[in-house]
């Protein structure tokens, strides 16, 4: 199990084994270790994905079992990714699309959803999902100050221009919410 997940962080280049350290890369952007995790985490999703598919009904009554097996899968990766999310500039979105691959993977998951590593994954990602949400309300209510003030109230599909532009917002806002 670690043997395989060490292949595939390995394959990435995330990190290299030197005398029974860790060494991370230190010549790549923060920007490209995290597409580097990204893919990672894609390779991840997909090999558990064929593991379920082949192995779940031959081990049918070891159930707990191979839901084990994915989360220490995880709890490997969680190494990586907590390292990788650290070396993050502060005001940077550029980890926000891996924390939507896995939380949506994760959330739509019979076992993993509310798992170890789906809450370890909230827990990383809450201050930069915070930020977005708050980020999303500031936006919208900027719309409305200024958009409504500056309108011409030409009527539209759904309405005014800002309307328009403030439903979308919200609607975005309540789908990543609901997600």
């Amino acid at each position: 199990l670690s043997f395989v997940y060490c292949l595939f962080s390995g394959e990435r280049e995330i990190h290299q084994q030197t005398d029974n350290e860790i060494i991370y890369n230190n010549d790549d952007s923060p920007r490209k270790k995290i597409d580097d995790l990204i893919h990672l985490a894609e390779l991840c999703i997909e090999l558990l994905q064929q593991d379920c598919e082949h192995y779940q009904e031959a081990f049918k009554q070891y159930n707990d079992l191979l839901i084990e097996h994915e989360e220490i899968f995880w709890s490997l990766f969680a190494v990586d990714m907590e390292h990788v999310i650290d070396q993050q500039p502060i005001e940077s979105w550029d980890s926000f699309p891996l924390f939507q691959l896995l939380n949506d993977y994760l959330r739509l998951h019979d076992t993993l959803s509310n798992g170890r590593f789906h809450q370890q994954l909230r827990d990383t990602f809450a201050p930069l999902v915070i930020r977005y949400v708050d980020l999303m309300e500031s936006c919208i209510a900027q719309s409305i100050h200024k958009g409504f003030e500056k309108e011409n109230w030409k009527s539209k599909t759904r309405g005014c221009a800002t309307s328009e532009d403030m439903l979308w917002k919200l609607d975005a806002l309540q789908c990543f919410i609901r997600d």
